[in-house]
């Protein structure tokens, strides 16, 4: 061994308590940091399979300029969705399921009997899917719907704020009312068939509505408004997009989930800087500690720095020996925090997190995991912070004057 490692490793050994102070505060430090990434990739991930897996679909096709005029839910932007076009859309590959769609929005109200008082009809969004081909597409949407309920032809699925501003309950009648393409009042009779809680804010006042009875309603009888796309594997969104854009031609759009819902990037967005800001407070207040010990011993050690600079040793020498103790603390400190971090994350990931978002009405089941690139980003920022901290103290330590340092001064 390198006979300055070697005094390193003695020189370190030499005050435990104060070893041991520093070395549990650099493995809570990089424990807290992995930890708290942890939880959060967890619910990222969650976020991420929830939009694609219950509400959204990996991608949707629409004509081209829909979504520029979405907020007025644009009708007259509607395509056939026959065998043709669906199998078109199969071809590409990459692409596992498709399901058609159709964005609307009108007003509802229960059927009650005669003489009795009629409610207040309320305004709702609503998405009209097709309940067989939806569920190839969205495999997890039935965990948004409360039990017992039921979703076909003639049910529509109300969100719990809309049905509970009813006061409906399965197998009540509605009558849904909504302008067509052009511009013309019509109404369905539907029953309800339950109700679904909201995963994200925002999807309360909500419906979801049988295609078949909503192209009677819209009177668009095998037309759609948009195409909701499954994938093999998420990792090649873009790479399917382009391929998809090439095989519909320039009179339709393609997006990923993360452009149908820019909310939920701002959501997650916020909370990486959130974390990156907490990481870095633990960083260096752990960083920190390390440089005070180092300074510490410098001041403690002035007499030995002396003499062993009056036998020989250079000053970059004397510079180099306190930076490897930094660097033996660092990497003891960080070994630490790894085994704390992977037994804190393993142990939250076996059991699971229960989440409820604001202003959400279903909770999530947070796992946490740890990505290998952050980990090892963690354990060299610790590793490299701790020499990096350690160069004042380690450069004050090869300045000093032999007989001054002899002295004690």
């Amino acid at each position: 061994m390198n006979p300055l490692l070697s005094m390193a490793f003695r020189n370190v050994l030499r005050n435990r308590r104060r070893t041991l102070i520093t070395l549990a505060a650099v493995a809570i430090g990089v424990a807290a940091v992995g930890t708290i990434r942890g939880v959060l990739n967890g619910l990222q991930g969650n976020i991420i399979k929830g939009s694609i897996e219950t509400t959204l679909g990996a991608l949707q096709i629409h004509r081209t300029g829909y979504l520029a005029n979405v907020m007025s839910t644009p009708l007259s932007m509607d395509f056939v969705a026959d065998d043709g076009m669906l199998a078109k859309v199969r071809g590409v590959q990459g692409v596992s399921a498709v399901a058609p769609r159709i964005q609307f929005a009108g007003t509802m109200t229960l059927s009650v009997p005669e003489g009795q008082e009629e409610p207040e009809a309320l305004f709702f969004a609503a998405v009209a899917v097709d309940p067989t081909l939806e569920l190839k597409v969205t495999p997890q949407r039935p965990k948004l719907f409360t039990e017992g309920t039921v979703l076909d032809e003639t049910h529509v699925v109300l969100g719990d704020a809309l049905a509970a501003a009813f006061g409906a309950k399965r197998e009540s009648e509605a009558v849904l009312l909504a302008p067509d393409r052009d511009g013309s009042l019509n109404g369905e009779l539907a029953q309800v068939g339950g109700a679904m809680r909201a995963m994200m804010p925002g999807e309360m006042k909500i419906a979801v509505v049988p295609l078949a009875l909503a192209q009677r309603l819209l009177r668009m009888e095998g037309r759609v408004t948009e195409l909701a796309v499954a994938v093999d594997d998420v990792n090649r969104l873009p790479q399917i997009a382009a391929d998809l854009r090439a095989a519909l031609g320039p009179g339709f759009e393609v997006h990923a989930w993360n452009e149908l819902a820019p909310e939920r990037k701002t959501i997650m967005g916020i909370q990486d800087a959130i974390s990156v800001i907490v990481s870095v407070v633990f960083v260096m207040l752990m960083l920190l500690g390390v440089a005070n010990t180092m300074l510490m011993s410098v001041l403690e050690r002035t007499r030995e720095v002396g003499t062993m600079m009056a036998v020989g040793l250079t000053r970059g020498s004397v510079m180099t020996l306190f930076l490897l103790e930094a660097l033996v603390l660092g990497l003891l400190g960080a070994a630490g925090g790894l085994g704390l971090m992977l037994l804190l994350t393993t142990a939250l990931a076996r059991k699971g997190i229960t989440f409820t978002p604001p202003s959400a009405t279903m909770s999530m089941e947070v796992y946490p995991f740890l990505t290998f690139g952050f980990t090892a980003g963690v354990l060299f920022t610790a590793v490299a912070g701790a020499v990096v901290f350690a160069l004042y103290p380690a450069f004050r330590a090869s300045r000093l004057r032999p007989v001054q340092a002899l002295a004690g001064r």
